[in-house]
């Protein structure tokens, strides 16, 4: 009888333990991070008008991250082609996207 209570308890400690686990994933925020980037801005949007209204950054080693249009990341949106050195936020959403959120910039002598 003992050891039948000791399973049970022990078995819906395990219960308890992976529900958390599971609520804490399924919960948990976009992954964001801190960083710099060198890379090259390429225009991916345009308006009917003409204008840029998305770009993206390829950095050096292949990744390519969704430039965020905040006030300073627009900016970048008129240097198609052109290598960039930016610092901000990096960003993951659910479909594993990179986003760039950036807070400062500087063009690269080419």
């Amino acid at each position: 009888m003992k050891r039948n209570k000791r399973l049970l308890l022990f078995g819906l400690c395990a219960l308890v333990t992976f529900s958390l686990v599971c609520a804490t994933n399924l919960f948990a925020e976009d992954v964001e991070d801190e960083g710099t980037i060198i890379g090259t801005v390429y225009a991916v949007g345009w308006d009917d008008n003409g204008d840029v209204t998305a770009a993206t950054i390829m950095s050096s080693g292949g990744e390519e991250y969704a430039i965020v249009d905040n006030a300073i990341g627009r900016n970048l949106f008129s240097l198609d082609n052109k290598v960039v050195k930016a610092s901000g936020v990096v960003s993951e959403d659910s479909e594993g996207n990179k986003r760039f959120t950036v807070t400062n910039y500087e063009i690269m002598p080419e």
